[in-house]
């Protein structure tokens, strides 16, 4: 449908900030169509990075404080990604740290650490996104640690749909349903030449069905017995002009190439926010409107929407804030 406004579908999702924040490049993965740079471990954590030796956990906690403060009344859900970030020993007690800051907390995860650890720390998330990796996951632990975890706090699982390992993932599909609850699931489709000229990977006519009605076909089996509130979700297309509304995913707007903003007034920046491996802080990882500074120097976060000058929004995050089109000649 044309449309002129993309908004959360959700009144929650209105009131909360992102911050994703890139802490590291170390993982006990290194998937065919991960960037390398982004696995092969040459950045370390705060307060192991030989680069830059003043990196550390204090500067981490001064951005979040400052961060919360500038996006007041509205709340800050910061999401960690890395690498793997459950591989770094001060994720716990910076948890800890923003919650007791009112603040709430979550990860992006490949799932590999055991149902032990998840366990014994699950207290300290609000929500965990798993990602399903088939080149090097297995699909009974991974699903042992959703287990684990489901009811417990916000619970999102992405299966990147490898045409490779297709039968596979698509088994992972079918099974999420049967033995999980409280959580919600999507089937990524996977990018080629991520982070240059990036493009959906060939999938078949029908895989592409597949993606296409994975809601019906999958999520919404999903058992729910608990209600979570969620900093994000489906977005909402909005035609001014007619009154006409569309609910869509974000990867759904990816699948069906509907995905271009260009010229368009982004909330990247006020709605989201991402932080690279060097501390860079910018509005989307798209990088709309160039770097708003550094964590561990100077940073001026913004207060007004950015023009959007890309003609692809490949980024399931950036795709998910407030955009808009309006204009006397629309």
């Amino acid at each position: 449908m044309e449309y002129n406004i993309l908004d959360h579908s959700h009144d929650h999702a209105k009131e909360i900030v992102v911050v994703n924040w890139l802490l590291g490049t170390k993982c006990n993965f290194s998937c065919s169509y991960c960037p390398s740079w982004l696995h092969e471990g040459e950045v370390g954590w705060p307060n192991n990075y030989h680069k830059w030796p003043s990196r550390s956990v204090q500067d981490v906690q001064e951005f979040i404080f400052r961060a919360i403060k500038h996006y007041a009344p509205k709340k800050i859900y910061f999401e960690f990604t890395g690498g793997e970030v459950t591989l770094w020993k001060d994720l716990i007690p910076l948890a800890k740290f923003i919650k007791e800051k009112n603040a709430t907390v979550g990860i992006i995860s490949n799932g590999t650490r055991p149902p032990r650890w998840w366990r014994e720390n699950k207290q300290y998330f609000d929500h965990v996104c798993f990602s399903y990796h088939s080149e090097f996951s297995n699909a009974e632990k991974f699903l042992n640690v959703i287990k684990e975890v489901n009811g417990e706090f916000r619970t999102h699982v992405n299966i990147m749909m490898n045409p490779d390992k297709w039968d596979e993932c698509i088994m992972l599909a079918e099974r999420i349903p049967k033995e999980c609850h409280n959580i919600s699931l999507a089937l990524q489709p996977l990018m080629e030449g991520l982070g240059e000229e990036e493009t959906v990977f060939p999938y078949t006519d029908e895989q592409q069905e597949v993606l296409d009605r994975q809601h019906h076909l999958y999520g919404k089996h999903i058992k729910w017995n608990t209600n979570f509130p969620v900093p994000r979700g489906a977005m909402e297309m909005i035609n001014t002009n007619t009154n006409k509304k569309e609910i869509s995913s974000a990867h759904r707007l990816i699948a069906n190439k509907v995905n271009d903003w260009s010229d368009w007034d982004c909330y990247a920046g006020l709605e989201n926010l991402v932080i690279d491996w060097d501390g860079e802080v910018w509005r989307g990882w798209c990088r709309e409107g160039g770097s708003l500074g550094n964590v561990y120097n100077e940073i001026k976060l913004p207060y007004k929407p950015v023009r959007c000058t890309k003609t692809f929004c490949h980024c399931n995050f950036d795709i998910m804030c407030k955009k808009e089109n309006i204009d006397e000649n629309y």
